[in-house]
């Protein structure tokens, strides 16, 4: 039997349900990589801007959640920073427990295209996972 090379080993695209969190609180990381991998996402997580840059420039998700207030960028600065610095096209959901729905700046990156959706801390799991679901839906229409 003749040993021979494996194959080259290629990079595979993304997977239609690559997530990345971005938060840099540990727990908020850890409730939300468990709850969308228990509604079939693969999930990465980035506890800072610089970190979410790097893993976008790596690799490709199909939705980001963006935490607000990170300790090195503001959520809405790193999202302008994530469509000019990094490939991603994926829809941004921002996640903030300093905003609510009815703030001025929220209807503004909303109705701008920034961000997909947004979302208040405490999550309720069952919207969050809708939140994600919608904006994949609608990318995914023509």
């Amino acid at each position: 039997m003749m040993n021979r090379d494996p194959a080259p080993l290629r990079q595979t695209p993304a997977q239609p349900d690559n997530v990345l969190v971005i938060d840099d609180e540990p727990g908020v990381r850890w409730s939300l990589q468990h709850l969308l991998e228990d509604n079939g996402f693969t999930v990465s997580t980035a506890a800072s801007g610089v970190e979410a840059i790097k893993s976008l420039k790596a690799a490709k998700f199909c939705i980001v959640l963006v935490d607000a207030k990170l300790p090195d960028i503001d959520g809405i600065d790193l999202a302008r920073r994530i469509r000019i610095e990094t490939p991603c096209q994926a829809p941004l959901i921002l996640v903030s427990g300093y905003f609510y729905d009815d703030d001025a700046v929220i209807r503004e990156i909303l109705s701008s295209g920034l961000f997909a959706a947004f979302a208040t801390k405490p999550i309720a799991h069952e919207a969050l996972i809708r939140l994600v679901r919608d904006a994949l839906s609608k990318r995914q229409s023509p």
